[in-house]
C-alpha cells in the first residue's frame, strides 16, 4: 500500500510521530538549513539566500506545521553557524512565516498560494525589519526592506512552480 506522505505529514499528529514523517521533516529542515547556509552578501548587515524557496515549498505542499518546523528550525540552525545573534530572531520570524503561509495556502488553488507566500514574505519582511532596526537603527532599515523584497521574490518565482511539480509527483 502507497503511503500518502502528503497527507501525513498535512495532519502532522505529535503524540503519533511515526520515524517516517519524522524523517521527512528532518529532510524538510535540513534542505531549509542548506539554501539558507549559501549565502549571498547583501547590502548592509544581511545576506541573501534561497531558504525562503524551501519554506515557500514545504508550506504550500506539507502544510503550516510542516512549513513552520523546517523554516524556524532550519534558518535557525543555518545563523546558528552564521550570524548567531540571528538565530532566535529567525526562528521565530520563519516560524511563523513557514505556519502563515501553509495556513493560507490549504485550499490548494494558485491565487491563494500567490496570497500565502505574499503574506508570508511580508511577515519575514516586517520581522527582519523591526529586528534591524532594534538592533542597528534606522538607516540599516531602508536596504534591509530591499534586499528581502529581491529574496521574497525570488522566493515565489521559484516555489510556486516547484510546489507543483512535487504535487504532480506525489499523486
Amino acid at each position: 500500500m502507497k503511503r500518502d506522505i502528503k497527507k501525513e505529514i498535512r495532519e502532522l499528529n505529535f503524540k503519533n510521530l511515526s520515524v517516517y514523517t519524522l524523517s521527512y521533516l528532518a529532510l524538510f529542515t535540513a534542505a531549509v538549513a542548506l539554501a539558507t547556509f549559501i549565502k549571498v552578501p547583501g547590502l548592509n548587515t544581511s545576506y541573501y539566500n534561497l531558504g525562503e524557496v524551501f519554506i515557500f515549498t514545504i508550506a504550500i505542499v506539507f502544510g503550516k506545521k510542516a512549513g513552520a518546523i523546517s523554516g524556524a528550525l532550519g534558518a535557525a540552525l543555518t545563523d546558528l553557524i552564521l550570524a548567531p545573534v540571528w538565530a532566535p530572531i529567525t526562528l521565530i520570524i520563519k516560524g511563523i512565516e513557514g505556519w502563515v503561509t501553509g495556513s493560507i495556502a490549504e485550499k490548494g488553488e494558485l491565487s491563494r498560494r500567490v496570497l500565502a507566500v505574499v503574506v508570508g514574505s511580508h511577515i519575514m519582511i516586517a520581522g527582519y525589519a523591526v529586528s534591524v532596526w532594534c538592533l542597528y537603527g534606522w538607516p540599516a532599515v531602508l536596504p534591509e526592506i530591499a534586499g528581502n523584497y529581491g529574496q521574497a521574490l525570488v522566493g515565489l518565482l521559484i516555489a510556486l512552480p516547484l510546489a507543483g511539480k512535487i504535487e504532480q509527483i506525489l499523486k
